[in-house]
């Protein structure tokens, strides 16, 4: 039962803000099985439930083991009952009624003011009426609350599948880690054991079932945190948001300063603040992470005050440049030849787009294919300059695809 009190205590205060919370819909009337970044999500459990629009809600907890299933509410009123009377009723109109009372009660006050909650177990008996009755009727004295059960059956059976991955052990865990590692990892996360996979080669349904399945068996890696806000984000899921907000400032995971800053850089799932986004690019590139650093050397060129923020930005921009980052390979090269970064050597621009290019970076290609045509220089050489707009237009390049049907 401590993580029925749990939720009703933590959550209630976030329900009746539900509508500001940044990215975050609810969705009234029908049950609905609780995911990492849901409203009513913990972790440790598995959950579903409903909430009416006066934010009462019910909740049934599934605990990780198997073992123990409760079904609770948080409903109006200012004294607690010392009973409460639970009544089903069915599709045909039936009822069900029982009387819960002393040690099989569980009553709390949550933190949020003219609420009251209200817990007790159920037997397996019990889920399955559950979720084959029409509503739900919670009474207390004269407070009472009806809750709708539509979707009970789908979302309690989601919590019951969840619950399965829990209860697997060692070996299922480390299965579905590696499965998600494999789905979502970035292939330039310092602390990930695999090649990883690029923002356009993957599958956002697929590496969020992964790393999903991952999160309900429980004990969760911050790198697999990390890695459900990035398949989230990739699917376009606003939760992406509280994930990699808690990978970076709960977990201080390095690469994850990097993600989140990049939605307060663009205002994805949140209001736009790039005071935000500078203050976590220092933090991952303070831990390590070479992405967070190529990430606050642009935004120091781009947007630096002075010369030394300038220069600051140059030494991070090379640094992941030299470290084989193939965007700072390109930005670098192409900053030398444009002049952004000043005087510029067009070998040492020739170099890093080079191997850009070489990793399948398209926008490197074209780079270089530009190097060849004269003023950069370096001797034009009209081979090399076909040679690399082709290889950019396979890589999709719309500006090369467009000189070669120019050409």
């Amino acid at each position: 039962m401590t993580h029925i009190v749990r939720i009703f205590c933590a959550v209630l205060a976030l329900c009746a803000a539900a509508r500001l919370a940044a990215g975050q819909e609810v969705v009234f009337e029908e049950w609905h099985y609780h995911q990492p970044g849901d409203l009513l999500y913990d972790e440790g459990v598995h959950t579903a439930g409903v909430i009416l629009e006066d934010f009462s809600f019910a909740i049934m907890v599934l605990d990780a083991e198997g073992k123990n299933t409760a079904i609770g509410a948080v409903i109006p009123g200012t004294d607690f009952q010392d009973s409460v009377t639970s009544t089903l009723t069915m599709t045909d109109g039936s009822a069900r009624t029982l009387t819960v009372t002393g040690d099989q009660l569980r009553r709390e006050r949550p933190k949020a003011p003219g609420m009251v909650s209200y817990s007790f177990f159920l037997s397996d008996e019990d889920v399955e009426l559950f979720q084959a009755a029409r509503d739900w009727t919670l009474q207390a004295g004269d407070q009472k609350a009806t809750f709708p059960l539509a979707g009970s059956r789908i979302a309690v059976d989601a919590a019951r599948e969840a619950q399965k991955i829990s209860a697997g052990g060692p070996e299922v865990r480390d299965e579905w880690i590696a499965t998600c590692d494999a789905a979502a990892a970035h292939p330039y996360d310092g602390e990930s054991p695999v090649p990883g996979v690029a923002w356009d080669d993957m599958d956002a349904e697929t590496a969020t079932t992964a790393c999903l399945n991952a999160y309900a068996a429980g004990d969760v890696l911050p790198r697999i945190r990390y890695e459900l806000g990035r398949a989230y984000d990739k699917g376009g899921d606003s939760r992406a948001f509280e994930l990699l907000t808690k990978a970076a400032r709960d977990d201080h995971y390095p690469i994850a300063y990097n993600a989140l800053a990049t939605l307060y850089g663009t205002g994805t799932y949140t209001i736009r603040d790039l005071a935000a986004a500078h203050e976590l690019l220092e933090q991952g590139t303070a831990l390590g992470d070479m992405v967070s650093g190529y990430s606050l050397g642009r935004m120091l060129i781009e947007r630096g005050t002075g010369p030394d923020e300038i220069e600051r930005g140059r030494a991070l921009l090379l640094d992941a440049a030299e470290a084989g980052y193939p965007p700072a390979q390109r930005i670098y090269g192409q900053w030398l030849v444009d002049g952004t970064l000043g005087a510029g050597d067009p070998l040492q621009a020739k170099s890093f787009l080079e191997k850009a290019a070489l990793t399948g970076d398209a926008s490197a290609a074209f780079a270089l294919a530009q190097l060849y045509i004269g003023d950069s220089g370096l001797d034009p050489d009209p081979k090399a300059y076909l040679k690399y707009l082709k290889l950019a237009a396979k890589g999709g390049n719309e500006a090369a695809l467009e000189a070669l049907s120019l050409d």
